[in-house]
């Protein structure tokens, strides 16, 4: 992190307060030591740029071979290059389904007073 935090300059002299830390790390670039180990994994925007086109070249390649061959049907197409998964985004989805849910409950329990026992 110190390495990430100076950015390959002197670090600042003196004191620093803990807005400036917070400031310092937020604006981290992603590449760094702190956004990997948030996100789990080493991939950057450029990285899913390059799997997203691996995946179009890859299908346009399947597109050609069903053009020109006898039987297009029979022609599979390629599955996506894998990815990895981001923990933190798939909690936050996770939570926000979770709301969700209770939300559509607690509606439903107010509409219909007699009927919360199906949502248990």
């Amino acid at each position: 992190m110190d390495a990430d935090l100076s950015g390959g300059t002197e670090p600042p002299a003196g004191r620093v307060s803990l807005r400036q830390l917070r400031v310092l790390i937020e604006h981290l670039p992603p590449t760094s030591a702190y956004h990997r180990a948030a996100r789990g994994h080493t991939w950057t925007d450029d990285t899913y740029l390059l799997a997203v086109i691996a995946d179009a070249v890859r299908d346009h390649a399947t597109v050609t071979v069903a053009v020109n061959s006898k039987n297009p049907r029979r022609v599979k197409r390629p599955d996506p290059m894998p990815r990895p998964v981001d923990h933190a985004e798939e909690a936050r989805k996770a939570a926000e389904a979770e709301a969700a849910a209770k939300a559509f409950r607690g509606m439903v329990g107010r509409l219909t007073p007699g009927f919360e026992h199906l949502f248990q």
